[in-house]
């Protein structure tokens, strides 16, 4: 029998700083980078490294940054807003790299420095790198990435699962943003959020933190955790929530 699910419960894209669970460091970094307190690009820093285990948001919150750094420095309103709840008003132009196989090497940083030499057009004046598992870039690789990090026009956004295989001069000229599971009190207005946006209660304090608990970190294996339940919820009819079935279990 066919089930159609146009009421199905999804979880919306992240747009700011407040859709996501972080540690409290790690949140403090970005947002004094969004306010200024810390002065960036500046000091000889100009990266940022988002670090942590698979699926914690690291490449969610690599693709957003851009968005929210352009903003807060074009955007005159983002200074009356919380930094955390600033969003993306300019969508600058973003290179991103994936460095995969056969794009990790020597070639690759040629490429990234050739596009950084030309007059960018974003609103700030910065050009944006995203580059994702930045740890899959060969030694060569890394050692040429270090000399165009001098740059004072770009900002580069980088994510690893791997910190340890990043070099230390990379590491040096970057913020680096713990992405590793914050407390579970963390994740509960977010989660909380799916449900009240699907017209349902949410579980108690105590089931969201278990679930949180399961997913081992994991955005996905969480966000996969509530959905099933609120959607369950939704077609017996219930109104609310007491009880999560877990994906890994």
């Amino acid at each position: 029998m066919a089930i159609v699910n146009t009421n199905a419960v999804k979880v919306h894209q992240p747009e700011c700083l407040d859709d996501f669970a972080l540690q409290q460091n790690s949140r403090y970094k970005l947002e004094s980078i969004l306010d200024q307190t810390l002065p960036f690009p500046a000091n000889g820093v100009c990266g940022i490294v988002l670090y942590g285990l698979y699926g914690t948001g690291k490449t969610t919150i690599a693709n957003l940054l851009p968005g929210l750094i352009d903003t807060s420095k074009a955007d005159p309103n983002a200074a009356n807003l919380q930094p955390s709840s600033i969003r993306d008003t300019q969508e600058p132009f973003v290179d991103y790299h994936p460095c995969a196989q056969g794009q990790n090497g020597a070639q690759l940083t040629q490429q990234i420095n050739n596009r950084t030499q030309l007059i960018s057009l974003n609103a700030s004046g910065y050009h944006f790198v995203v580059m994702d598992e930045v740890d899959n870039l060969t030694e060569a690789a890394q050692a040429g990435f270090k000399a165009i990090m001098g740059k004072h026009h770009v900002i580069f956004i980088m994510t690893t699962n791997n910190l340890d295989k990043i070099d230390a001069g990379i590491q040096n000229r970057s913020v680096l943003i713990d992405m590793n599971v914050p407390p579970p009190a963390y994740w509960r207005p977010i989660l909380s959020r799916v449900y009240t946006d699907a017209n349902l209660t949410p579980p108690t304090n105590a089931v969201l933190d278990q679930v949180v608990v399961a997913g081992r970190g994991s955005a996905r294996s969480i966000f996969s955790d509530v959905v099933m339940g609120a959607n369950q919820a939704k077609r017996s009819g219930q109104t609310a929530v007491a009880k999560i079935a877990n994906i890994r279990s």
